[in-house]
């Protein structure tokens, strides 16, 4: 009977012996499903497209579009002719744009893609074209109409070696028409508008 209680007693202490790493690991591993839990939830909210992305629709067609430049302020501007190709991107995440035309009289290509920034909760604008060989990226906001979009970039300025800092709206006018202007600023406050883009959508 010594010897059964006893042998009771060993089992007893080598189940426990056992079992406790057993749960450590299980109590961890649960704690770590949790914390996948938490950055998957994370993630997906910083990766899903939401209302800002819906905005960005509006642009997808084909638009052609009429422009105006000018040099400096107070000179007749230069107009021009061009073609926009828009379409949806990466599961509805960005807008890419194709443009064709003439700018300064010159033949013309030009490549923007636009987008929103979930986790720095701005709009996105990347554009590059056959004028030269650089990146002009801008950013901005949507005001609480969802019908202007102002953005402000810093860019190379070649002719004077430094920064020119600019400011482009983005107008809705209607279902079927919205414009683009780009203004020149000086940081003193001042600015003056360079140019002035109307979108007419082909139907």
């Amino acid at each position: 009977m010594k010897l059964f209680k006893n042998s009771l007693i060993g089992i007893v202490v080598i189940a426990i012996i056992i079992t406790a790493p057993v749960s450590k690991i299980f109590a961890q591993q649960q704690a770590q499903s949790e914390e996948d839990q938490k950055m998957m939830k994370i993630w997906l909210e910083y990766s899903t497209p939401g209302p800002n992305h819906k905005y960005l629709e509006y642009f997808a067609g084909i638009w052609d579009t009429t422009s105006k430049m000018w040099m400096k302020p107070g000179s007749e501007p230069v107009s021009d002719k061009m073609e926009m190709n828009a379409r949806m991107i990466l599961g509805g995440r960005y807008i890419y744009c194709d443009m064709k035309g003439t700018m300064m009289g010159q033949p013309a290509e030009g490549v923007q893609i636009m987008g929103y920034d979930n986790y720095n909760k701005k709009f996105l604008t990347f554009w590059i074209d056959s004028s030269g060989t650089g990146f002009f990226p801008l950013s901005g906001t949507l005001e609480s109409t969802g019908k202007i979009k102002t953005e402000t970039g810093l860019w190379d300025d070649i002719m004077t070696g430094g920064k020119s800092e600019v400011k482009t709206v983005t107008t809705i006018i209607d279902k079927d028409k919205f414009t683009f202007e780009m203004y020149m600023l000086d940081g003193k406050g001042g600015e003056f508008k360079s140019m002035e883009l109307v979108y007419t959508r082909k139907k």
